[in-house]
């Protein structure tokens, strides 16, 4: 079974042109824990039911597909 990946990048600035650090998560929980927010609330950023806030103006979430 393949599995799916998190991929959230930050940036240093809310323009999000250049790269600070990109980070590779297995759950959305894990991903929780390091970026210090429920994970209800990186779900919603995910699926753009909320605009970003906090930490979520500076990054982007992607979710890897397997192939």
């Amino acid at each position: 079974m393949k599995k799916n990946f998190w991929y959230v990048y930050l940036y240093e600035d809310k323009d999000k042109k250049d790269i600070f650090k990109i980070m590779k998560f297995d759950t959305i929980n894990e991903m929780s824990k390091v970026m210090n927010l429920k994970p209800a609330v990186l779900s919603n950023y995910f699926h753009g039911l909320i605009k970003p806030r906090d930490i979520l103006e500076y990054c982007v979430i992607y979710q890897s597909i397997p192939l």
